[in-house]
């Protein structure tokens, strides 16, 4: 089965959160971008690995790393663009020759070469699955949470166990829950050009934790991210440092 990484890249203008230009920030002594390029080449499972661009000095930037380039058009650019629309352009430009791809997001660089392994042998062999997608558990339970209407307190979750509802049990008690990361999503080409979306309809989890879990999304995020490297807790595979 072949297995094509996709890396999308805003530009300049990406990580407005941050001040833009997130995609070429340095951590630990490399762009961020290099984390995800040189994780996904690490890995072995990709027949290519490419970013797809907005910019020319960020196309440089990648190849620099050893990633191959996709100039994306502008209407992918905004930032509200769904990823289909860039996701499709991109396979269309391939012409169609890998059975399935994968989302490799630059806000994930400590997501492995081994858990990108791990997470393709999972999915390649699930065949009931249209995808698969990076998760963790959650720290803040939705069961816990609640809406405001009328200046009134509405649990987001109605329903529970008979006779108690979620909020007013022990965290611990309650449902294992789970949210998505930026880290990996894989998904079949054909479901996912069929049903429309980068999901397509049955999903698998690959859970994550630890530094493999950081989506780096504002300057807090990233200063946890240099900390991490700083403490030895992730880096780059050693031949490529």
């Amino acid at each position: 089965m072949s297995v094509v990484a996709l890396i999308p890249s805003r530009g300049p203008a990406g990580g407005t959160r941050m001040g833009g230009g997130k995609d070429a920030r340095i951590l630990g002594g490399f762009p961020l971008m290099a984390w995800t390029i040189r994780h996904a080449i690490e890995s072995g499972i990709f027949d290519d690995v490419f970013v797809v661009v907005a910019d020319r000095g960020y196309a440089s930037l990648a190849k620099s790393y050893g990633a191959k380039v996709l100039e994306r058009p502008d209407y992918t650019l905004g930032s509200r663009s769904p990823d289909i629309s860039w996701v499709s352009w991109a396979l269309d430009g391939l012409g169609g020759g890998h059975d399935s791809f994968s989302i490799l997001r630059v806000t994930s660089p400590f997501r492995s070469a081994s858990d990108i392994r791990g997470a393709w042998f999972k999915f390649k062999n699930n065949y009931g699955a249209d995808s698969l997608r990076t998760v963790k558990k959650v720290s803040e339970h939705p069961g816990k949470m609640w809406v405001v209407r009328q200046d009134r307190l509405l649990p987001l979750l109605p329903m529970g166990p008979e006779g108690l509802p979620w909020h007013s049990m022990p965290t611990q008690e309650i449902f294992d829950c789970y949210v998505q990361t930026a880290g990996m999503e894989f998904a079949r080409t054909n479901r996912v050009l069929e049903t429309g979306t980068i999901a397509g309809s049955v999903v698998v989890p690959y859970v994550v934790e630890g530094p493999a879990a950081l989506d780096i999304n504002t300057m807090h995020d990233f200063r946890l991210a240099e900390e991490i490297v700083k403490e030895g807790k992730a880096s780059l595979p050693e031949r490529w440092v």
